[in-house]
């Protein structure tokens, strides 16, 4: 098979997918899926994707409610540039064939939690679905753009702070892949933890990659958690968008009591940290809900057909059943540190989307601006190509020996995700997160097997390296601030 590429690209959500169609003008590009190519959280987003197309709206506001929403630990300039090149991104994907709502020819956006107005641009309640499909289609009919499915990336080859491309398992053996630049766009790491509404792939093999060619992380403590996942069977929860409480949704108790707005005036409107640890306190004296019923049928049908027809298959009416709800892991605020182009620390290699930490989210995301900035950052790649190498450079790297036989791995994935869910959760202890950090030392020991190594070994060797550094990140930050909740030091912001 081939084995050099202008330009390889490791994720097929909206961030990967936008990066191989900008680079396609560029050179060959190689686009990497580790499951099928709408295994990704984009292909999950319901939501919709924040941008000022308004009258009524204007960039100071959303400048405002991001710095809020992100408990002002955001970096401003990375902020107003993501608000500033929004529309632009709008406009980009609908040259892509994606399709937003409108109303009489203009755009209809609707309102979510922490947004000071309508903003957030929709396709019914599965935008990231149909933005994924478009893009996908795009990428299959240009020739310049190889994919390559069910494809597990190792690590990245670097030497001497500049990386070369890429080590893969490919019909079980282990190849090098190289490359003039390298993407990650690996998502996030919902699956460290217990419940969550990211797909399986989440388990943070981006990051994993990264820590191991010496790369520096920030703000990866901000894990948010989205409040209204559906509770009901096992993770990935289906989530119940913040949609559904910008058209009014009520979040209650057993009693029927909206008790978010005892501690804070927004109520179900505020930011995702407050109304989830609003939710996760409740749930330990009384089970949660979700009430839309005043909204009727017809309503909810239209405006919500996919997470309509989603619950009646699961037994369950949203125009007149209370839906019960949980907290969830859902997002990854920080994470690999890039300028407003993607660049790293590491010559060649670029990071965008939930694997980046571009500073625009602070201590909290605010709803709809991660695939938002899934689109903006990636399109201001292609200034960079100038800077890259003319031509690949293919030089010696060592292959580890990849063994087909069955490796005795300890059970160790389940009880890691308990681990993160019960101490590295929600609301959090400075006791609980040493206990934490000593028992994922301890299980990293036991998967230290040299010189063999599978796809399942290394995964799980991702997923202890990323925790340990969640916890030691969480235990360096003294005080609570956003997404980062330490008891009994309460909401104290630093």
């Amino acid at each position: 098979m081939k084995t050099e590429f202008d330009f390889i690209v490791i994720g097929t959500g909206l961030a990967g997918l936008t990066s191989a169609l900008v680079l396609k003008e560029k050179g060959s590009v190689l686009l990497i899926s580790k499951s099928y190519l709408t295994d990704c959280a984009t292909n999950l987003a319901q939501g919709g994707i924040a941008a000022v197309v308004t009258k009524e709206d204007n960039f100071s506001s959303h400048i405002k409610d991001t710095l809020a929403a992100g408990a002002y630990h955001n970096d401003r300039n990375a902020v107003k540039f993501l608000v500033e090149k929004a529309p632009s991104a709008i406009f980009w994907l609908e040259d892509q064939g994606v399709k937003f709502e409108k109303k009489d020819g203009l755009f209809n956006p609707t309102k979510e939690a922490a947004h000071s107005c309508n903003r957030v641009l929709h396709i019914t309640d599965f935008t990231g679905r149909e933005i994924e499909k478009s893009l996908i289609l795009n990428a299959k009919l240009n020739k310049k753009i190889h994919m390559m499915e069910n494809s597990f990336v190792l690590d990245l080859l670097v030497r001497k702070k500049r990386c070369y491309g890429i080590q893969i398992f490919i019909n079980n053996k282990i190849i090098n892949l190289f490359s003039r630049a390298t993407v990650l766009a690996t998502g996030g790491t919902g699956q460290l933890y217990k419940w969550t509404t990211n797909p399986g792939i989440a388990t943070g093999d981006g990051l994993g990659m990264a820590y191991r060619a010496g790369l520096k992380f920030k703000d990866i403590e901000f894990i948010q958690f989205h409040p209204t996942a559906l509770k009901h069977g096992r993770s990935p929860l289906f989530l119940l968008s913040e949609a559904l409480r910008g058209e009014g949704a009520y979040i209650v108790n057993e009693k029927g009591e909206r008790f978010v707005s005892k501690i804070d005036p927004r109520g179900e409107m505020a930011p995702r940290d407050i109304v989830a640890r609003a939710i996760y306190n409740m749930s330990k004296e009384s089970r949660v809900f979700l009430d839309i019923r005043h909204k009727g049928k017809r309503f909810l049908k239209n405006r919500f057909p996919n997470i309509y027809k989603e619950l009646l298959n699961r037994g369950l009416d949203l125009s007149s059943d209370l839906i019960p709800i949980s907290a969830a892991a859902h997002y990854t605020c920080g994470g690999i540190e890039v300028d407003l182009s993607g660049r790293t620390k590491i010559a060649n290699l670029f990071a965008f989307g939930e694997v980046s930490r571009t500073g625009v989210h602070g201590a909290n995301r605010l709803a709809s601006n991660s695939l938002l900035e899934a689109v903006v950052f990636p399109r201001k790649m292609v200034g960079c190509i100038a800077d890259l190498p003319a031509r690949i450079e293919t030089i010696g790297f060592p292959l580890p020996l990849y063994s087909d036989k069955i490796i005795p791995i300890p059970d160790i994935k389940p009880k890691l995700q308990e681990l993160m869910w019960e101490k590295v959760g929600i609301i959090r202890r400075k006791k609980e997160l040493q206990d934490a950090l000593e028992q994922i030392n301890q299980w990293e020991k036991q998967v230290n097997i040299e010189n063999t190594i599978n796809q399942e070994l290394a995964e799980l060797k991702n997923m202890l390296t990323v925790s340990k550094l969640i916890v030691g990140a969480a235990l360096k930050r003294k005080g609570s601030l956003g997404a980062h909740f330490i008891e009994p030091l309460g909401r104290k912001q630093e």
